[in-house]
C-alpha cells in the first residue's frame, strides 16, 4: 500500500485558513462544483498539502521531517478514503471512473425514495439574489451596527410593552384566531414574516462579503417557507460575523413583529388593526418558539453550532453519542470517531440526547398531522411511512449495529448486565402477568329515573328531598295559565257543539250542517283530551317506591319552570348497582361471574360479580362524574344535541355485590376485574389493531 500512487486531487478547489476551533489551528476546503465547504484539521492540511508527492510512504516521510507532527501510512490511506467518498480525487483511470460510478448509483434513489424523504420538506430554487442584495445593502448596513441592534432591541422592548398593557384583549385575540380564516390569516402572515426573516440572512451575509447564489421555497410539510443559501459563511474566520448570519433572520421578525405591535396599539379597531395582529403575533410564536430551538435546523441550532464553535454539530454529535452509548452498554473498545475535550464530549452527548427524544416526539406528531390533513386511506399509508422511516426504521438499525458488537470481543460485565436488563425487559413486556382489568365506575341505584318537567308551568308544591316517598304519589306540582286557558277553552267548544247538536233534531236535507256539527265536537273533545293530559303532566308522580335526591338547590316555591327541566332523581330502595365501562381491547377478558371489587377513593373496597355486559359499544355517554368534560377517566367529545360521546370504543358492565347497599349512590371509584392474564405487549397490540380498524372505517 505504501507504493501505491494516489489518484490526484481536482483542481478546481481552493484552501482557505478557517477559524481557530478551541486554539486549534483548521482550514476549509472549497467544492464548487457542490458548493460545498469542508473544515479540514491540521493534519489533514499538511497531508492535502503534500498531496503532489502522490504516496503515502513519500507524504508520510516529508511530513514527520517537516512538521512536529508525527503521521502514519494509515493515516494518508484514510484521509485518502475521505477525499475519495467526497469526491475530491480526480478520475484519471478506468478504476477511478467506475468508481465515481458506483457512487453514483449508490446514492441515486428512486422515485418513491426520494417521494418518501421529501414530501416533508423538498426546496426549490427560484431566483439568484446577490444582485440585489448588493444593491440594498447600503440602506439596511445601518442595522448591522451597534447604534442597529440598540434600535431593534429598543423596538422589542417598546412593542412587548404595549402588548403587556392590553394584554387581555390581546390574548382574546389570539383565541379569536383559531377558525379557519384566522388560520389561513395567519398562515399568510408568516410567510410574509419569513420573507423578512431570510433576507435578513441574506443581508447578513453580503455585509461580511459573502455570495448569496440562491433564493427558494422549501415544502414543510407541504406548506411553502423562503429559504436563503448562506453556505459561503463558511469561509468565514470569524466566528462572530457568522453568529451576526445566523442572528439576522430572528432579528428581523423581531423588528417587524415590534413594528407589527406598535401599530396594533395605537390603530383603531378595523381591518387593519386586526391585520397588525395577526403579522404580530404569528411572527413573535415563530421566532420564540420555533427558530430559536437548536434541537432541529433551524436558527436555534446554527447560533449553537457557532457559540460552542463545533461546525456540524448534528453529525458529530450523532456519531459520538451513538459510540458513547455503546461503549456504555457493551464496552466494545472502539476508536471514537473524534476526541473532543470532555465539556464539549459532554454537551454533544446532551445535546444529542435531546434532539433523539425531541425528534421521536415530533415525528409521531408529523405522521398524526399528516393523518389528519389526508382523508383516511391515504392518511394512514403516509403516517405508516412516517414513522417506519423516522422512528422505527433508526432504532432498528442502531439495535441492528449492536450484533457485531458482541461478537467482536468476549462479553464482559457490561454486556451483561444490557443483556439483564433486555431480558428483564422482554419479561416485563410479553410475559403474560397483568390477570386484571381496570375500568372506571360509579355506584347507582339499580332502578332510579331523571324527573323532568312535561310542560313549562310555576312550581306551587313540591316533595321533601332524601324522603322515602311511595309509588304514585305526587312529587312536584306546577300549574299554568296558558293550560288552563286552553282546558277551559276546550270545554266551552266541546259544550257549544254539544248543545247546537242536541237542539237540532235529524233532517235528511241538513245531513251536511249536521256533520260539521258532529266534526266540531269531536274536534272540541281532542283538544279537551289533549289540554286534560297537559293539565294531569304538571303534576310529576313517583312512578316506584324510593328516594327523591339531587333536587336542585336552588329550586323553591313559585319558580318558573322550563319544559324538560330536570327537577331531581328517584331512586329506588333496592341494592345499588355498580356501572363501569371497560375499553374495547379488554372486553374479551371480562366474562359474566367473575369476581370483581370496587376500589373507592377513600380506599375501601367492596367485592363485586359481574351480572351484564353490554352487547355493543356505548354511543351516548351519560354518566358526567366519569366524563373528561368533568375531569374524569371517559375522554368524551360534544355530540350531536350537547350530548356526550366517548372517543373510543367502551361497553358498559353491570356488577353486583352482596354488601353493596351500604354504600350511598353516585359515588365515583375504580372496578378491578378478576381476568385471565395478558402480556403488556399483547394489550398495547390490540389497543393499537383497534385503533387501526377503527380509523380505517369508512
Amino acid at each position: 500500500m505504501s507504493d501505491s500512487s494516489l489518484a490526484p486531487l481536482r483542481e478546481d478547489l481552493s484552501l482557505s485558513r478557517g477559524p481557530l476551533a478551541r486554539g486549534i489551528p483548521n482550514w476549509t476546503l472549497y467544492d464548487p462544483a457542490r458548493h460545498r465547504y469542508l473544515r479540514l484539521g491540521w493534519l489533514d492540511f499538511e497531508i492535502l498539502t503534500r498531496w503532489h508527492l502522490r504516496t503515502p510512504r513519500a507524504i508520510v516521510q516529508a511530513l514527520n521531517a517537516e512538521t512536529t507532527l508525527r503521521a502514519t501510512e494509515s493515516d494518508v490511506v484514510q484521509f485518502a478514503a475521505f477525499a475519495s467518498d467526497a469526491g475530491l480525487l480526480r478520475a484519471s483511470s478506468p478504476s477511478d471512473t467506475a468508481r465515481l460510478l458506483r457512487i453514483s448509483e449508490g446514492r441515486r434513489r428512486s422515485p418513491i425514495t426520494w417521494l418518501i424523504h421529501n414530501y416533508l420538506f423538498l426546496r426549490i430554487r427560484l431566483v439568484n439574489p446577490d444582485r440585489f442584495l448588493e444593491a440594498v445593502l447600503p440602506l439596511v448596513r445601518p442595522l448591522f451596527s451597534v447604534a442597529g441592534l440598540v434600535f431593534i432591541v429598543m423596538l422589542g422592548v417598546v412593542g412587548l410593552f404595549l402588548i403587556s398593557r392590553e394584554w387581555e384583549t390581546y390574548t382574546h385575540s389570539l383565541i379569536e384566531q383559531y377558525s379557519v380564516e384566522g388560520l389561513l390569516g395567519m398562515a399568510v402572515a408568516l410567510s410574509f414574516a419569513k420573507v423578512f426573516h431570510e433576507l435578513g440572512h441574506g443581508f447578513a451575509a453580503k455585509r461580511f462579503g459573502c455570495r448569496v447564489p440562491s433564493m427558494g421555497v422549501a415544502l414543510l410539510v407541504l406548506w411553502p417557507v423562503l429559504w436563503t443559501d448562506t453556505t459561503d459563511a463558511w469561509r468565514l474566520a470569524d466566528r462572530r460575523q457568522r453568529l451576526v448570519i445566523d442572528i439576522a433572520g430572528m432579528s428581523a421578525e423581531i423588528m417587524l413583529a415590534a413594528l407589527a405591535s406598535i401599530a396594533w396599539a395605537v390603530l383603531p379597531d378595523g381591518p387593519a388593526r386586526s391585520a397588525m395582529f395577526v403579522l404580530s403575533s404569528s411572527t413573535w410564536v415563530l421566532t420564540l418558539f420555533v427558530n430559536i430551538v437548536p434541537l432541529l435546523r433551524f436558527d436555534g441550532y446554527y447560533i449553537l453550532s457557532d457559540l460552542i464553535d463545533v461546525p456540524n454539530l448534528q453529525e458529530r454529535g450523532f456519531a459520538y453519542t451513538r459510540w458513547w452509548m455503546r461503549e456504555l452498554l457493551f464496552r466494545p473498545g472502539v476508536s471514537p470517531p473524534e476526541y473532543p475535550p470532555p465539556d464539549l464530549a459532554r454537551i454533544l452527548v446532551v445535546y444529542s440526547l435531546a434532539c433523539w427524544i425531541y425528534r421521536f416526539f415530533l415525528f409521531i406528531g408529523i405522521a398524526v398531522l399528516v393523518y389528519q390533513v389526508t382523508f383516511k386511506a391515504l392518511g394512514i399509508v403516509l403516517a405508516a411511512i412516517e414513522l417506519w422511516f423516522f422512528v422505527v426504521r433508526p432504532i432498528a438499525s442502531e439495535m441492528a449495529a449492536w450484533i457485531p458488537l458482541l461478537a467482536r470481543s468476549r462479553p464482559g460485565k457490561h454486556t451483561y448486565a444490557t443483556l439483564g436488563f433486555v431480558v428483564l425487559m422482554a419479561v416485563l413486556l410479553f410475559v403474560p402477568w397483568r390477570g386484571r382489568v381496570d375500568a372506571p365506575g360509579i355506584v347507582r341505584a339499580e332502578q332510579q329515573t331523571v324527573l323532568l318537567a312535561a310542560e313549562p308551568g310555576r312550581l306551587v308544591s313540591m316533595a321533601s328531598q332524601n324522603v322515602q316517598v311511595a309509588a304514585g304519589q305526587e312529587l312536584f306540582r306546577l300549574e299554568s295559565a296558558e293550560v288552563s286557558h286552553s282546558m277551559a277553552v276546550a270545554r266551552a267548544q266541546l259544550e257549544s257543539a254539544q248543545a247546537a247538536l242536541a237542539s237540532s233534531p235529524f233532517d235528511p236535507d241538513r245531513r251536511r250542517s249536521q256533520q260539521a256539527s258532529f266534526a266540531r265536537a269531536s274536534e272540541a273533545a281532542a283538544a279537551l283530551a289533549r289540554a286534560e293530559l297537559r293539565s294531569a303532566n304538571l303534576r310529576l308522580r313517583a312512578p316506584f317506591t324510593g328516594q327523591l335526591k339531587d333536587v336542585p338547590p336552588d329550586l323553591r316555591i313559585g319558580d318558573d319552570i322550563r319544559r324538560l327541566e330536570r327537577l331531581g332523581v328517584l331512586v329506588a330502595s333496592s341494592a345499588p348497582l355498580v356501572e363501569a365501562y371497560v375499553a374495547e381491547p379488554d372486553l374479551d377478558r371480562v366474562a359474566i361471574g367473575a369476581d370483581a371489587w370496587l376500589v373507592l377513593l377513600d380506599g375501601r373496597t367492596v367485592p363485586l360479580t359481574v351480572t351484564e355486559i353490554a352487547r355493543s359499544s356505548t354511543r351516548v355517554f351519560e354518566v358526567p362524574e366519569l366524563s373528561s368534560a368533568h375531569a374524569g377517566p371517559v375522554a368524551v367529545r360534544r355530540g350531536a344535541s350537547g350530548t356526550m360521546v366517548p372517543e373510543g370504543a367502551i361497553y358498559r358492565v353491570l356488577l353486583r355485590g352482596s354488601n353493596a347497599e351500604e354504600i350511598s349512590s353516585r359515588i365515583v371509584g375504580r372496578v378491578v376485574i378478576k381476568a385471565p392474564p395478558r402480556s403488556f405487549a399483547d394489550i398495547v397490540y390490540r389497543k393499537f389493531v383497534a385503533l387501526l380498524l377503527r380509523e380505517s372505517s369508512v
